[in-house]
């Protein structure tokens, strides 16, 4: 195989990996919200905050990488550009890794989805019941503005 190619499928492959360690600390932060436990959400946020930076930093890799190898090979910096140019090995194996990044996109995105419903969601039950609080608070409030304590 040769070095530019080996080069692309594992700059590939460590954007996938991380974007898949992503997957893995938003879904466990899903499941920290579920227990109701804030700091090891806090703690998850955090980590994802900075894998989100990791991701970025690898793929402005994979992009600078696929840049230089379309230009020495006279191809476009797209994946079934530079596929074409490949040899039959180095093609199966980068088809191979381009698919595995773009399915580990598609988890991610889905997983983000689910956690934005669960913080709509309780958005939402938290303006409930806040309202309610209020109104409920409000009806023990005199003209004042003091809270009447008699029975």
């Amino acid at each position: 195989m040769r070095p530019e190619a080996e080069e692309l499928i594992d700059a590939v492959l460590d954007e996938a990996d991380c974007i898949d360690d992503m997957i893995d600390a938003v879904r466990e932060q899903r499941e920290a919200m579920r227990r109701r436990d804030t700091e090891a959400v806090n703690a998850l946020m955090d980590e994802t905050r900075d894998l989100s930076f990791e991701a970025q930093s690898q793929e402005n890799i994979r992009s600078d990488i696929a840049r230089r190898f379309a230009a020495k090979f006279s191809c476009e910096p797209v994946a079934s550009s530079m596929a074409s140019v490949m040899e039959q090995d180095e093609r199966d194996e980068f088809n191979g890794a381009v698919d595995r990044l773009t399915q580990s996109v598609f988890v991610l995105k889905s997983e983000m989805m689910i956690l934005t419903g669960l913080i709509d969601q309780h958005e939402q039950y938290t303006s409930m019941l806040l309202s309610e609080w209020r109104r409920l608070n409000g009806d023990m409030v005199s003209q004042s503005g003091t809270a009447d304590f008699r029975g």
